[in-house]
Formats: structure tokens, sequence, C-alpha cells
């Protein structure tokens, strides 16, 4: 008889442990179910965070473009703060130096309408009464004939190629 209660002792055991060995099964399945759900959301947020690296970055990249825009825009109104638009006698327009810039040494010369409206300064060259660009191919007839002086815009006589 003393076997058959330690028999039922140890079956009694053996059953105590495959409960805790459920019990234990469960929470380890609750441990990996939550392990894996805090691994889903992790690879969420490191999902998030290279898109979000890649908007800043392409943010950061359009700002470069923004400023280099900027930065030419302003060294462009000022290259053209130094030009002021001149009549020819024919009516044709073109941008001329100024004055007072040309006294400094840099020579008199004029800059193509069309060329500067596309933000190229491209200097019109003399050809007999006409100035010829070489970047548009355009010819601005300055004068049928050549002028001594003309009237520009600022009232001052002037000669439009002295």
């Amino acid at each position: 008889m003393y076997a058959e209660i330690t028999a039922a002792f140890q079956s009694a055991k053996t059953a105590v442990d495959l409960v805790k060995a459920t019990k234990e099964l469960s929470n380890s399945n609750e441990l990996l179910m939550a392990v894996n759900d805090v691994q889903i959301k992790l690879s969420g947020a490191i999902a998030s965070a290279l898109s979000s690296q890649e908007k800043q970055a392409l943010l950061a990249e359009r700002v470069r473009d923004l400023e280099t825009q900027l930065r030419d825009s302003e060294d462009w109104k000022n290259q053209m703060q130094r030009y002021k638009l001149f009549e020819f006698p024919t009516r044709a327009l073109a941008y001329q130096l100024k004055r007072e810039l040309a006294n400094g040494g840099e020579p008199l010369h004029y800059l193509c309408t069309a060329c500067v409206d596309k933000k190229k300064k491209t200097i019109l060259q003399p050809m007999l009464s006409y100035l010829h660009c070489p970047e548009c191919k355009s010819n601005i007839d300055a004068d049928n004939p050549l002028p001594n002086t003309h009237r520009c815009s600022t009232g001052d006589d002037e000669s439009w190629m002295s």
C-alpha cells in the first residue's frame, strides 16, 4: 500500500508539475506574443524614422536649392543695377552700362534685352549700323545712319557709341 500511496503522491506531484509547466508555457506564450508585438512596433518606428530622415534630407536639399536661387537672384539684381535701359534713335532698346561706371575704366557697352530677360549677360557687338547679339543672334538697328548725339532717357545728350 505504501507503494500505491507513493505512486499516487508521485502522480499528484507530476500533475502539479504539469499544471505548473502548462502555466509557465502559457506565460511563455504571452511573453513571446508581447515580445513579437514590441518587435512589430519597433520595426514600424524604425521605418517611420527612416522615412522621416528621407523627408528631412529632401527638405534640406530643397532649402539649399532655394538659397542658391536666392543668392543667384540677388547677384543678378546687383549686376543689373550697373545698367540702365537705353533707347536708340531707332527706338530699339538695350541695357547700357551706366556712364559713371564706364568712366571708371570699364568700356561702355550694351546688353541684349532678350538675353537679359533670360538672365544672361550678353554684350552686343557692333556690326556696321547694327549691334549684334552673339547669344540669341538678334540684330539691333542702332541708327540709320549712325548718330552724332542722342537724347537718352536721362535727358543728357550722349553719343550712343561714345
